[in-house]
């Protein structure tokens, strides 16, 4: 299975949840995304840029609290974070707009090509 396949497997009805709970989607790139193309293809600014594992350590963290389906998504978390390290490297998590934030986590595939998952998250 493709890691495009592998990713589609892992995001389908997993979401981020901010203040709003919002789905993935994967984005193929022909180039690295900057700053700049973020900007351009979200429509939003500012664009800042977050570490890949702090941007996921709530995610992946398994609370005490947590019931049954919280602990699926956060091993479903912990499997996609673990993809994305073995399959794609210069991982940057890129985040546009100050309250509907978009997010893109960004890699790049051996075979040069670039790869992204973009949600949404609401930051009030």
């Amino acid at each position: 299975m493709n890691l495009k396949s592998q990713l589609k497997e892992l995001i389908a009805d997993l979401y981020w949840v901010s203040e709003t709970d919002e789905t993935w989607e994967i984005i193929s790139l022909d180039k690295e995304l900057t700053s700049e193309r973020i900007a351009k293809l979200s429509g939003k600014n500012p664009v800042t840029t977050q570490d890949f594992e702090q941007f996921f350590r709530h995610a992946i963290k398994e609370e005490n609290w947590h019931d049954e389906q919280e602990k699926i998504e956060v091993q479903r978390y912990q499997s996609l974070v673990q993809l994305f390290k073995k399959n794609l490297e210069n991982l940057t998590v890129y985040k546009a707009g100050k309250i509907e934030v978009d997010i893109f986590v960004t890699g790049k595939q051996e075979t040069g090509e670039w790869i992204a998952l973009k949600t949404m998250s609401v930051e009030t």
